[in-house]
């Protein structure tokens, strides 16, 4: 088959090696044009960008779903792929494809429909996770499913490290289907019973609420890491939390309860912090931080 490869991020990047070694054509690639980023807020190509450019692949960035369409017209590719492309694609879009697009999706649909199924995963203690792979229509992650591929979590997985494993895992998945397809195969209707959503998260969302429960908050702890980073203050600046584990203690919420190690009392239990980021600082481990930090026992974070 005659295959795009819709992306923005370079989680797409074992997809992009699978087809490159396949008996399917990669004809082109599709991201999402170059924008300012960094401090400098220079014009710079995303991650997939970079990986078209050093594999050779021919590359195309349209800046509206009108271009989109003319470059699927000028194409004329059996089917589109795509995974954190970062586009609505409307429904004159789909139906340019002599198969339609495909995507990759990173949760056992319909369960956590939306842009973040990994991290809502965590965030809730969910015990398994996955892959979906389905076909695309105009309802958010509704279209029907060609493969899934479960994964148990273990509850020591980071938003970082799960997507990561994830992605390694999608690429034989993805070949699956297309032999699926080039055998005219169906995919599967979703069943709507258990069908949650996954919106976005903010930073806002990832500022730590000392009232809930130490659980909770070490699941929040690692589903935000490495974005966007679990916080709270002291002294009215913040701390990011990178890494920290449950401990079976009690005080009031926020409370500084130990200094070696460095325990926080929660709702319930106490978080123990073992890896942290001061605020216009490099991360550093708790004990470095609380070297020169001058906190003591029963002062609060907030």
């Amino acid at each position: 088959m005659k295959v795009v490869l819709a992306s923005s991020s370079d989680i797409a990047q074992p997809i992009l090696d699978a087809l490159l070694l396949s008996q399917h054509q990669l004809i082109a690639a599709i991201s999402m044009p170059d924008k300012p980023a960094g401090r400098g807020r220079q014009i710079q190509p995303n991650s997939f960008s970079i990986l078209c450019e050093r594999f050779g692949v021919r590359l195309f960035k349209p800046e509206s779903n009108v271009e989109l369409g003319e470059v699927l017209r000028e194409l004329k590719a059996d089917l589109v792929i795509t995974i954190a492309y970062g586009r609505l694609i409307k429904l004159m879009e789909l139906s340019l494809p002599k198969h339609g697009w495909l995507n990759v999706h990173f949760s056992l649909l319909p369960r956590w429909r939306g842009a973040a199924p990994v991290q809502r995963a965590i965030l809730q203690g969910d015990r398994e996770t996955g892959i979906s792979i389905f076909r695309l229509e105009a309802g958010m992650d509704t279209g029907p499913v060609y493969a899934s591929h479960r994964v148990s979590l273990k509850g020591n997985e980071t938003y970082g490290s799960l997507l990561n494993e994830l992605s390694l895992l999608a690429a034989p998945v993805m070949l699956t289907v297309l032999a699926q397809i080039e055998n005219g195969d169906s995919p599967i209707p979703q069943n709507e019973d258990g069908a949650t959503l996954a919106p976005k998260l903010s930073k806002e969302e990832a500022r730590i609420n000392w009232q809930k429960s130490a659980k909770e908050i070490e699941r929040q702890v690692r589903a935000m890491n490495p974005w966007p980073i679990a916080w709270t203050t002291f002294n009215d600046k913040r701390l990011s939390v990178l890494k920290s584990s449950v401990r079976d203690l009690a005080g009031s919420p926020g409370e500084i309860l130990s200094l070696e190690p460095f325990v926080i009392g929660c709702g319930e239990e106490a978080i123990e912090i073992s890896s942290l980021k001061p605020e216009g600082k490099a991360e550093m481990s708790a004990a470095e931080w609380l070297r020169g930090s001058r906190l003591s026992k029963g002062e609060f974070l907030r």
